[in-house]
């Protein structure tokens, strides 16, 4: 990014950069890529080792300040120590990334609170910085938030059914904000991202190469599931924020999201279930098969 770029960037979204979801993959992206930009960071995950391995990294090769906080963004006081981390600092930008699909499975087959534990993350953790975050951007009347959506967002999916439904939230929570916000000078993106190569994907039942679901394969094909790097996506999302409410990361996921909206419902569906079940190899119900 040339210099000038980069002053006006650090100027209508720092001086800080809270990110949620920081420790790794897309989060740490946006960390490198925002420090990159000369913005302070504010980082945040569930476990502090690999935070503080981020912030040393940053801080050696961008020279900024670079904050680190352990922080469970399901829990029933999230706004309060979200609120005490952030203290008197000015975070003029927000990157909601938490929400991974944490496995896959029929609904009412797990645990109630495994699908509850999505919710508090995907809905009520953005829903609760946005509201103790935003509110002071709207005030200075400059900023940014990035919410971090899914592909999974434009259709139901089984075996993530829970996933699909939060991530459809983000991506509508956002568009609205977006029209909210944006009369005070506060940028608002809903971020889709389809497969990305990340950690992770890497520890999860996600694999793209395989051969023990034959009859899922003809939808991972159609769809065009082909994985892009956690860099490229958070690049896209820096350079697309303030260009509109919704962006979806990469050519190929841009291609599926106009498949998928050309498709009727049921058919859209039936594609995304069967994807999803090639992609954690699981079996298509006897009833759902061709």
């Amino acid at each position: 990014m040339q210099e000038q770029e980069q002053l006006r960037f650090a100027q209508r979204y720092g001086p800080w950069a809270f990110v949620a979801g920081g420790s790794e993959g897309i989060g740490r992206s946006f960390a490198e890529q925002l420090a990159a930009r000369g913005l302070d960071l504010i980082l945040t995950a569930r476990r502090q080792a690999p935070l503080d391995e981020v912030a040393a990294a940053v801080s050696r090769t961008y020279g900024v300040r670079v904050s680190t906080h352990a922080l469970d963004l399901t829990a029933p006081d999230l706004g309060a120590r979200a609120a005490a981390i952030v203290g008197e600092r000015e975070v003029g930008m927000l990157v909601y990334n938490a929400g991974a699909t944490h496995g896959a499975g029929f609904l009412v087959d797990d645990e109630l609170d495994k699908a509850l534990g999505l919710v508090r993350l995907n809905c009520i953790g953005p829903l609760t910085l946005v509201h103790l975050l935003g509110s002071r951007m709207k005030e200075r009347g400059r900023g940014g938030i990035i919410l971090m959506s899914s592909l999974s967002a434009l259709a139901g999916g089984g075996y993530v059914a829970t996933y699909a439904a939060t991530k459809s939230f983000d991506k509508v929570l956002a568009e609205g904000l977006w029209w909210e916000l944006g009369a005070s000078g506060v940028d608002v993106l809903g971020l889709l991202a389809g497969a990305t190569t990340t950690p992770a994907m890497e520890r999860s039942s996600v694999r793209f190469d395989r051969s023990d679901v034959p009859e899922a394969n003809a939808a991972v094909q159609t769809l065009g599931i082909v994985p892009m790097s956690s860099g490229d996506v958070a690049r896209e999302a820096l350079e697309q924020l303030g260009q509109g409410p919704v962006w979806i990361a990469g050519e190929r996921n841009r291609a599926t999201a106009e498949r998928i909206a050309a498709t009727p419902r049921a058919e859209a569906v039936r594609l995304m279930s069967e994807a999803s079940a090639r992609l954690h190899g699981l079996a298509i119900p006897e009833r759902r098969r061709r």
